[in-house]
């Protein structure tokens, strides 16, 4: 590992695991009031790479400037769907890097597990 990697790796709040799925994102904007946010109608399906209990890696398109925030759905399990709300973290040669900002207990605990299993 080079200096670079362990550099970001010490940043890492939570491990990550690879992470092949499809992935539903739904752009989310202000409303006009300003006060609140509207899922928007057309969601795109794109491909996860990697996973962790704060966020998500996906390859894709990058998103249109109106949004930063988006509603993504994803299954983990054969019986769980995953809705979460995520913020833009980083995009880089195609890649886009969501960091998670409404997730409950139930759903970080999933995540946890899937990401346990798989190291």
């Amino acid at each position: 590992m080079t200096s670079k990697q362990d550099s970001r790796s010490e940043r890492r709040k939570y491990r990550r695991a690879q992470f092949e799925a499809s992935v539903t994102v739904h752009p989310v904007i202000e409303s006009k009031s300003g006060n609140v946010f509207e899922v928007q109608e057309k969601p795109m399906t794109v491909s996860a790479k990697d996973l962790s209990e704060g966020g998500i890696r996906i390859e894709g398109p990058a998103p249109s400037a109106k949004s930063n925030i988006y509603k993504l759905n994803f299954q983990i399990q054969k019986s769980h769907v995953v809705d979460v709300y995520s913020k833009l973290a980083w995009t880089a040669q195609g890649m886009l890097g969501l960091q998670f900002i409404v997730a409950d207990e139930e759903i970080r605990k999933i995540i946890r597990s899937y990401v346990e299993r798989t190291q």
